[in-house]
């Protein structure tokens, strides 16, 4: 009986060593950082909530039929210099609607999906003003010169997780607003809990599409919503 006992022990402590070693997991071939993805390096700490239907627009918020807040931090053009940045203008005047991406320079999600930002821009940029607002994990730490080579498509060493460099990222470069929330500060705001994320603005400022809120794919959303350049 005390052998019995002692060979469960034994196994028990051996089936726990794999869960207990001192070994990190390999992310060599780690693709991103989207919602849904398992492990540490593809999601926030910012915990899930439940999505209710019956919002208004007379309330100031970022789901659907809510009216876009005042949004204010530090943005650049591409080619530019990082400067203050504010919403303000965004729908005084215009027709078109806004495009926010959410993204990290980190995110192999990201990093293969700029390709298709790229097209969307090229098919829809005479309908809709573009905005990356680029964030950091608690892993990641990417810099505002990173950022920059990221949008540029430059010559840096240290996107993608530090996989690649800057100047080999997917898609054409990005001639649009990038704008810092490397503090999450808007990512919360936008209830958005992994990259790339979207949600597109109407002209009168009321969010008029929130992947959170949708099973559409941005592409059909847009597809659905717009004419494509040419069509």
């Amino acid at each position: 009986m005390q052998q019995a006992i002692a060979l469960a022990f034994l196994l028990l402590i051996g089936s726990l060593a794999g869960c207990l070693e001192d070994e990190k997991v390999d992310y060599s071939n780690f693709e991103g950082c989207a919602e849904g993805d398992l492990g540490e390096e593809c999601s926030t700490d910012i915990e899930e909530e439940n999505l209710t239907s019956n919002v208004t627009s007379a309330e100031i918020g970022t789901y659907e039929n809510q009216t876009l807040p005042l949004i204010e931090g530090s943005a650049r053009g591409m080619n530019g210099t990082w400067g203050n940045w504010s919403s303000a203008d965004l729908f005084n005047n215009s027709d078109n609607w806004v495009l926010i991406q959410f993204a990290a320079t980190d995110c192999g999600h990201c990093w293969n999906g700029a390709e298709l930002m790229s097209e969307l821009h090229e098919n829809y940029s005479d309908q809709v003003t573009f905005m990356t607002f680029i964030i950091n994990f608690t892993w990641s730490n990417s810099s505002l010169t990173e950022i920059a080579a990221f949008q540029d498509e430059a010559n840096f060493s240290g996107c993608n997780g530090d996989r690649n460099n800057c100047n080999e990222r997917p898609g054409s470069p990005h001639n649009w607003t990038y704008f810092d929330d490397r503090t999450l500060d808007w990512l919360i705001e936008f209830h958005m809990t992994g990259t790339p994320a979207y949600v597109l603005i109407q002209p009168d400022g009321i969010v008029g599409w929130h992947q959170k809120q949708r099973t559409e794919s941005i592409q059909d959303a847009m597809a659905n919503l717009f004419t494509p350049a040419g069509a």
